[in-house]
């Protein structure tokens, strides 16, 4: 028999974006960095980090060319109540959706820091 009251959280979070345009990935995971994270969620007001934005080593975005530091691209939307996320190194990533998801613009720098990303227009 239980004791005391059991309390629970209930967080609603919309659909995921889906930046993969095929399933086989390799990814690490990572905790990300908010000090600098000025991109909030409408829905929550929580600092938010979304799929397809480069990331560094110590987890804080890579917004603009030429992604100095840069070791993955972020695999879904994190947030900033729970700062875990996974980085892609190896994947078939859907270009359109994650500049969209992450309102950058990737290059050819990017192309040439990421040989093992695959990056494909639409689906």
């Amino acid at each position: 028999m239980a004791r005391g009251d059991m309390l629970f959280e209930s967080v609603d979070i919309g659909g995921q974006v889906e930046i993969l345009n095929r399933s086989p990935f390799e990814g690490v995971p990572m905790t990300i960095d908010f000090t600098s994270v000025s991109t909030t969620d409408p829905d929550s007001g929580e600092k938010v980090v979304r799929a397809g934005m480069p990331i560094s080593a110590a987890g804080a975005e890579v917004k603009t060319t030429p992604w100095t530091g840069a070791v993955g691209i972020l695999l879904h939307d994190v947030y900033e109540s729970r700062p875990q996320g996974t980085i892609l190194k190896k994947a078939y990533i859907n270009e359109t959706a994650a500049e969209a998801n992450a309102s950058v613009t990737y290059d050819d720098a990017l192309y040439k820091l990421f040989p093992m990303i695959v990056f494909e227009t639409g689906k």
